[in-house]
Formats: C-alpha cells, structure tokens, sequence
C-alpha cells in the first residue's frame, strides 16, 4: 500500500506541529462521521514523518511533546528519526519510543549490519509512488545554500541511496542552492558538495541511470554565475561543476513533471486516496507552495511564489498557501518606496490573481496568533482553517489520473 511520506529537516517549532497535526487529524479521518457508514470505509494508506537535523529538537521540547503524542496516538502514523542526527546533537529518544514502539524507529544515516539507513528507509517509503513498469526516480529541490546549512549534505546522501537502489536521479538548484555547483570548492575538512555532486554523476553514468543537475536561470544570474547561450538551447558557465547546466525555469519544472518524488528540506509526497495511476497518462498532479517567512527580509516569499507560477505555466495545479509568518506578507499596508522599482507583495498577488491554474490561501489561525488581520487588497487570497488545509495537503480526489500531490515549504 502507498505510503503518504512527510520529510523535516528544519527547527519544528510549536506551530508548525500544530499545523501538521491537524491536517493529519483530517487525513486520518477523512469521510468519517458519527453515523454509521452506508459501506465499508477503505483503509487510507499511512503516513511516514522523517525527521532529521534540527527538526529533531521538537521531540525533547516540552511545549511540543504533548503534540508529538498527538501525531502518534493517530491511526497509520509512523516516525522516523535519522540517529546518526539524534546522537550528535544528543536527543535522547527513549522516552517516546518505550511509549509508541510500535510507531517511533531510529535508523542510521548509513545502512550497518541488517539494519537499513535512514535514507534507504525515505526511499524505500515512496517507492509505490511512481507508475508500474516505470523506474523510480527521485529529485531534490536545492533551495539553501551548502556548509551554512545541511541540506545539500542531505540531498547528495539521499540521491547517493537513490542511485544504489537503481533509481534515477536529480538535484534542481534554486535561490541559494545554486552555490553547491560552484567549481572549485574547497571544504578542508567536510564534505566537499561539489565534489559529491561530481561522484554522482559519474556514478549514474556507470550504472546507465537518468542523471540531472539543473540550476535555476534567474537564481544563477543573480548571483553572478556568468552563463552564455550557444542559440541551440544549451547554456554554459564556466563557474560551475561540469554536470550542472543552467536552465530556464520552464525547462527545470518540465523534468520535476518527470520525477515522480521531489524531496526538499521541509517537504511531502502525497498520492490520493481514491484514485489509481494509469499506465502511460499525464502525471502533472499538483503542488502545494507553503509560504512561512515574512516577504522581504529573505528571498523564500518570493522564490516560493516563483516556483508556483512557473508550475502553473506548465499545466500544473498550483496552490500557494500563506502560513506562519508568511502571513505577513498579506497584512497591513504595503507601500514600496518611490525612487525603488520593488513591487509589493500585496501588489504582485493581485498581478498574478487571474493566472489559470495558480490559487492563493491563508491559513486563519496564523493570523490569531500574530494578532493582526488579512488586508482588505488581497482578495485573491481564501481564508481557510486547519481542515481546509488538511483538505489541501491529503485530497481525496485530484482530478488527474495519478493523483499526486507535491508539498513543498519555503
């Protein structure tokens, strides 16, 4: 049976798991209610939560334990936790284990003996998430950069698994992911991303598997990744590695639409309850944009966005979805200064509002925590409430024909 697979890498503060646990209320009680049901209801496949990096702290908060228990006590949910993580920053699991041991699992980062990795395991959960016949392949969207932050670290060691399980493979460079295909990396002492990305490469060359390095256009170009355009369709760049090439966002989200799991650092592959795929038909689904930092100060609002537009060009349904303090970017009034050529959030949703394929939401009780209300200038945007929300990320229906759901968290 098809397993929902949410992964977490990033601090998992309290908000955020009460999020996460409501839209998993829903889930796992989707189409049930009080009366007695007229038919037999269907078993929903389960979700896995993968846990790893600084999101494992939420397991030893006090104000997040009593959600964590939460999560678990729910029907179908598994947790597993990267222990190689676990035991550098030293967060004892003992306690939640002994009380869901049939729930919560350490593994590895690396396979030991007979027990498999905790990489092994992500891919081993979203193997029934491609069409049969069909190679699995699996992609991961690069959005920080490598040494400040581990994902890059992540995705060459989840790729690497990927390979050896004979899954094709690719990174999709954006915003500051752009960086881990620098040439010329020098990382002294850790891990050399290039370098690791180099390997792979050369790896799935050998093994005859589909290999892509993609970097996004206006991500590279704005941090100065001189490139050249040979008129054939073909962009090179002496500053990069040499299995990286630059591409236009419609080429990049054209192959994610032939990746059947995109990982990131905070992200879901979801399959809809209801529907089966069907041999040799569009697998476009649709991607949920989870906007959760405030507009200005960092590049996710807009990146975020971005990513959603360009998906709604191809044909993909997009929804972006304003939450945490990515509400702010739909409140108060937004003015840019005269002499600037900045644009407005609240401007540029309204830009974008009639866009086919391309939706906007917030989520309501991010606004009552903030204590602050939704602009009146947005009415592209639909208040929503947690079960809307679990509605968005678990449907039951998707109108495609393989109903599949990307989450994805800027």
């Amino acid at each position: 049976m098809t397993t929902q697979v949410l992964f977490f890498s990033t601090e998992l503060t309290q908000e955020r798991l009460s999020w996460i646990d409501q839209a998993l209320k829903y889930y796992t009680h989707q189409g049930k209610s009080a009366e007695p049901p007229s038919a037999p209801v269907p078993e929903i496949p389960g979700v896995t939560v993968f846990l790893t990096g600084d999101a494992l702290y939420s397991l030893n908060e006090v104000e997040s334990r009593h959600i964590w228990t939460s999560i678990l006590s729910l029907p179908a949910i598994r947790l597993v936790c990267n222990s190689d993580a676990l035991d550098h920053r030293g967060i004892p699991l003992v306690a939640l284990a002994e009380r869901f041991p049939v729930q919560v699992s350490a593994l590895p980062a690396e396979e030991h003996k007979d027990t498999p990795s905790f990489w092994a395991e992500v891919i081993s959960a979203t193997q029934d998430h491609h069409p049969p016949g069909t190679r699995q392949h699996i992609g991961w969207l690069l959005n920080s950069s490598p040494y400040m932050f581990p994902s890059a670290g992540d995705a060459a060691r989840c790729l690497s698994v990927a390979l050896g399980c004979d899954c094709g493979i690719s990174l999709y460079a954006h915003l500051d992911g752009c960086h881990a295909c620098h040439a010329g990396q020098i990382a002294g002492d850790r891990e050399n991303i290039g370098a690791a990305l180099e390997l792979l490469a050369k790896q799935a060359a050998e093994k005859h598997l589909p290999f892509s390095l993609m970097v996004q256009r206006y991500s590279a170009a704005a941090r100065g990744y001189q490139s050249w355009d040979d008129g054939l369709g073909t962009i090179g760049s002496s500053f990069t590695i040499k299995p990286a090439h630059i591409r236009d966002t419609g080429v990049l989200i054209g192959d994610i639409e032939n990746t059947q799991v995109l990982l990131s650092e905070n992200a879901g592959c979801v399959r809809s309850t209801l529907q089966q795929p069907e041999p040799d038909s569009p697998d476009a689904g649709q991607v949920n944009i989870l906007i959760t930092h405030s507009p200005y100060s960092t590049e996710h609002t807009y990146g975020g966005i971005a990513f959603a537009v360009a998906c709604a060009h191809q044909g993909i349904r997009s929804r972006v979805i304003f939450l945490e303090d990515g509400v702010y970017s739909i409140t108060g009034e937004h003015r840019a200064h005269e002499s600037r050529e900045d644009i407005t959030m609240p401007d540029l949703i309204a830009h974008l509002s009639g866009t086919t394929k391309l939706q906007f939401f917030a989520l309501v009780p991010s606004f009552h925590m903030r204590g602050i209300l939704k602009s009146g200038t947005v009415a592209a945007v639909q208040d929503i409430g947690f079960e809307d929300l679990g509605a968005l990320l678990f449907p039951k229906e998707m109108g495609t024909s393989t109903g599949k759901t990307r989450i994805l968290i800027f």
